[in-house]
């Protein structure tokens, strides 16, 4: 009972009110555990009939458990007995909520009815009844005979003398007394923040308010959920307000202070408390947090965003734990954060069956990219995660807002999924054609550097430098696609790819490296404009295999791209690796010819080694891009 917790803070004030709200909400428990009952021996005794389902009436009521909606289907004869699944476990609910029901009526007979009625339940050992002992206790008093549904009825009566004589009223949607009447507008503000948010909890039960008034006082108090240690009360006095919040949770206590972080909250240590019969003997948290209002205009503020928050503390735990498989800790609180900010909510994805929504989004939409134990964050990284778990929420939100079916909105997380994976073979090949601008800039340092030392300029050790420069940036390159590859295995013809094209990175840059030491040593004529020539394929060959990329992304393909790609692009892609191939055979032909020159014109075995082997690096380097270019084909056309 959320009257118990008012107790053990030492808020006596709202006692009685809490007391008769659980009461009124526990009678409506009750004739549902009497109706499920009552269909179960029904169902047992004509099997033949369609079983009777009383999933809304158990959520009209408020009973957060689906394992109930198995009761009835599942009952069945048993001899002269009834086999009822979780027979104990109803009876016991049932004599929990009568006892709930009775604990503001302070009327001994009630007391006497109650305890002579519990010690009579049916044990249900093995969970069978005797259909006779569950018609006595459903059914009215009859001859004299008490029955437990007979004292239902008469406590509910006295709950409603009672609460008539507590001249209880409701306020936007609060159950309010004993209110002055400056207290009106405080009350209204907290509850507009509150009623502009509930809808976001769905068929949850939840974010009950009562307020009244205490000395000099206003005290509003809201039971949020349904855990019986989660409760908070908000004392008014001038412009001052006092919140004291309970949780099992100490993160979510975290949770709200976030929230409230734009308000100069000055909030005390937090305790932790045992007090039994509340969270089943478990620690809870306690927090009192201050806020002084500069203006009643600045009170109104606060109390109207602390209603609105209230919803988001709903099950707020559970979500954490779904998205335990697809995010980090610290990211799944952001998330969580971020959904209340946008009062988007993390209920609409937990109706929807919270982590399952996503796994079967997965499922359908990932092929062979994810494997079981694979978390979503480490195979499309965290900031694409993040960005689909965000969608889920408010996909998830609006559509049940939206009474869209369940099905259109299960197909649009898992179509914005599949986008993830495809644009991730489409984000890699997008850093492979980055690669291939420094490649570009390499082999163009070395042609510039050819000419520049035909000229007799100088300068060449610094466009070794650069070269080096750019040929590190490469390296990096292929560093994040390795491990972005390291996630998602089935792009690993990405990396390959780059790795060849890399090669040719690292042997154009060799070649700018030697170009140096060539040009120190008086190379001059020839063999020099046949390395100037080679040059000049290496850079064309570069300019093709920037193309090729390009038209690469468009296309998609095996990339793990999907839809059609327009022609142009497919065939301008072809033309364009057909090209690198044409070069790489002119490079060849190339080298040849330098080797012949140099053998005839080279002024020493020093210099006719420094062009073998510039010459050497260039050709090599034309052979990267060739096998770079052939992968890359596989991977457009899917071979």
């Amino acid at each position: 009972m959320k009257s118990e917790v008012l107790d053990a803070i030492g808020e006596s004030d709202l006692r009685l009110g809490a007391a008769v709200n659980a009461a009124l909400a526990a009678n409506d428990r009750a004739k549902f555990l009497f109706s499920l009952l009552q269909m179960a021996v029904s169902r047992a005794a004509y099997p033949d009939q369609p079983a009777a389902d009383l999933r809304r009436e158990r959520l009209a009521c408020g009973i957060d458990d689906a394992a109930l909606d198995e009761v009835v289907p599942g009952a069945r004869a048993h001899g002269a007995l009834v086999l009822i699944p979780n027979a104990r476990d109803v009876l016991a609910r049932l004599a929990r909520e009568v006892r709930v029901m009775a604990a503001p009526v302070e009327e001994d007979r009630f007391e006497t009815r109650l305890q002579a009625l519990l010690a009579v339940l049916p044990a249900a050992g093995d969970d069978l009844v005797d259909p006779a002992a569950v018609t006595a206790m459903t059914q009215a008093a009859r001859g004299g005979e008490d029955s437990l549904h007979q004292l239902v009825m008469d406590l509910h009566k006295a709950l409603n003398n009672l609460q008539a004589r507590l001249a209880r009223a409701t306020l936007d949607g609060a159950s309010v007394y004993g209110l002055a009447d400056e207290d009106r507008k405080l009350v209204r503000a907290f509850m507009a923040g509150l009623n502009r948010t509930a809808l976001l909890k769905f068929d949850h039960p939840g974010l009950a308010t009562t307020a009244t008034r205490a000395g000099t006082r206003l005290v509003i108090q809201n039971d949020i959920g349904m855990t019986d240690a989660h409760v908070i009360v908000l004392h008014v006095e001038g412009l001052a307000a006092q919140l004291t919040y309970t949780d099992v949770h100490p993160e979510r206590l975290r949770f709200l202070q976030a929230m409230l972080a734009r308000f100069p909250v000055s909030w005390g240590a937090a305790q932790s408390r045992v007090v039994a019969g509340l969270a089943e003997g478990a620690p809870f948290q306690l927090a009192v947090g201050r806020l002084e209002a500069a203006d009643e205009a600045g009170l109104l503020t606060y109390l109207e965003f602390l209603g609105s928050r209230l919803v988001f503390l709903i099950d707020w735990n559970r979500a954490r734990k779904a998205l335990r498989g697809f995010l980090r800790g610290p990211d799944r609180v952001a998330v969580l954060e971020w959904a209340a900010a946008q009062e988007v909510g993390h209920r609409g994805f937990l109706e929807l069956g919270g982590a399952r929504l996503i796994n079967q989004a997965i499922e359908a939409a990932s092929g062979g990219a994810m494997h079981f134990g694979d978390r979503l964050c480490d195979v499309l990284g965290d900031p694409a995660a993040g960005e689909l778990v965000r969608f889920a929420l408010r996909t998830a939100s609006e559509g049940l807002r939206a009474r869209q079916s369940q099905g259109l909105i299960r197909d649009r997380v898992r179509a914005e999924l599949q986008s993830h994976f495809s644009n991730e073979g489409r984000r890699l090949l997008g850093l492979a054609s980055e690669h291939a601008g420094l490649v570009f800039e390499i082999a163009t340092l070395v042609r510039d550097g050819i000419a520049a030392a035909g000229a007799g300029e100088g300068g060449l050790d610094r466009r070794a430098g650069r070269a080096r420069r750019f040929e590190h940036d490469a390296d990096q390159l292929v560093i994040a696609v390795r491990e972005a590859v390291r996630r998602r295995p089935d792009h690993g013809l990405v990396l390959r790819l780059i790795e060849a094209a890399d090669d040719a990175a690292d042997q154009l840059e060799e070649a700018a490296f030697l170009l140096d030491l060539l040009a120190k040593s008086g190379a001059r004529g020839k063999p020099l404009d046949r390395l100037g020539a080679l040059a000049d394929l290496l850079v064309e060959g570069a300019q093709e295999w920037i193309k090729a990329l390009g038209h690469a992304v468009a296309v998609g393909g095996g990339a793990g791209g999907g839809g059609a790609a327009a022609h142009e692009d497919a065939d301008d892609f072809l033309v364009a690796v057909d090209r690198v191939l044409a070069l790489e055979h002119a490079a060849d032909d190339a080298e040849r010819g330098l080797r012949y020159e140099a053998v005839q014109h080279a002024q020493d075995f020093r210099q006719l080694h420094l062009y073998s082997e510039v010459g050497r690096a260039l050709e090599e380097g034309a052979d990267a891009l060739k096998r770079a270019s052939l992968m890359t084909r596989d991977l457009v056309l899917g071979a």
